[in-house]
């Protein structure tokens, strides 16, 4: 006779592990954050800190629920088409943890669009939709005793695919717009500047694929592996794959700002009144000194440290 765990939550046993990995990495990003950037916003400072903490209660509620189903309840199988309490905590809590960093993302949008009000209200209108569906997953979690009640019911499919789906729109409407204004900005910056636009229009395109198709799977898990709870694994692999994305672009300024030679490519600044502004590099600067060196009689030399600045300035 197989093992109903294997098939039931095996996969998900699976993911959590993993979770538990990108959490672990969430973690150092959050402690390199907080060492390199010191001078940043104290809004943004305290937005970082909110989703570690949510992401450390996120990571403890997974492992209940993973307690509850192999260890509480060995070898009660029955128990397995049971929904555990902490399932809807972890639902609740990767919403908000997402819906703050697409709020982070949709905040650049504004911005880069140059305060496009009509494109950043519908993304805005979409993430909220998200919020809608992700808190109608969470009561229909708890209304519901058993998963096979919770599958059977229309409405658990309609917020299941029309949060995962509203989250996948989002993350992909984010990484088009930034990649569009960011394409049209390079005529008035220098060509030296590209590479680094081109640098950032890949974290963004490429951040908001994983997640989309985080999403996008997750639905389809859920349509299609009935007897599995391989779905809820990815949904909560993807909080942690928001939550590092948004960290990620926060700790990935320095290395863009450092990825050319400062010399030859100019920096840039995102700023409340325009969509971005040019920053030339600081002009390098060269000393030239004199050192004279005496021998006296007895062959020995004598240096003379005190060197004197003959020319000095900004290098044309």
């Amino acid at each position: 006779m197989e093992n109903p765990a294997q098939s039931f939550f095996g996969g998900m046993l699976i993911e959590i592990f993993i979770a538990c990995i990108l959490y672990g990495i969430t973690t150092l990003q959050t402690f390199i954050y907080f060492q390199k950037y010191q001078n940043d916003m104290p809004s943004l400072k305290l937005m970082v800190a909110t989703i570690w903490i949510l992401e450390t209660a996120h990571t403890a509620f997974c492992m209940q629920v993973v307690y509850a189903y192999l260890v509480s309840n060995f070898g009660e199988f029955e128990y397995f088409l049971s929904i555990n309490w902490g399932v809807g905590v972890t639902v609740i809590t990767e919403v908000v943890i997402s819906t703050l960093v697409q709020a982070f993302y949709v905040k650049r949008v504004w911005i880069m669009s140059n305060k496009a009000k009509l494109l950043t209200a519908f993304i805005a209108f979409v993430t909220v939709c998200r919020i809608g569906f992700g808190i109608g997953s969470t009561i229909l979690s708890y209304h519901f005793a058993n998963w096979l009640s919770f599958r059977a019911h229309k409405s658990s499919l309609v917020t299941v695919s029309g949060g995962l789906g509203a989250a996948a729109l989002v993350d992909v409407l984010v990484a088009l717009t930034l990649s569009f204004y960011l394409t049209r900005g390079r005529t008035s910056w220098q060509k030296s500047s590209n590479s680094r636009i081109n640098l950032i229009m890949l974290y963004a395109v490429n951040s908001g694929a994983i997640t989309a198709s985080a999403s996008v799977l997750s639905v389809i898990l859920y349509a299609t592996q009935t007897d599995s709870l391989v779905f809820l694994g990815l949904v909560e692999i993807q909080g942690k794959l928001y939550a590092n994305s948004f960290l990620g672009s926060l700790n990935a300024r320095s290395h863009i700002r450092s990825k050319n030679n400062a010399a030859q490519y100019p920096s840039f600044e995102f700023s409340n009144n325009s969509a971005f502004r040019a920053v030339a590099p600081p002009a390098p600067k060269v000393e030239v000194f004199q050192q004279t060196i005496v021998t006296n009689d007895m062959g020995e030399q004598e240096n003379d440290f005190g060197m004197k600045n003959l020319k000095g300035g900004e290098l044309v």
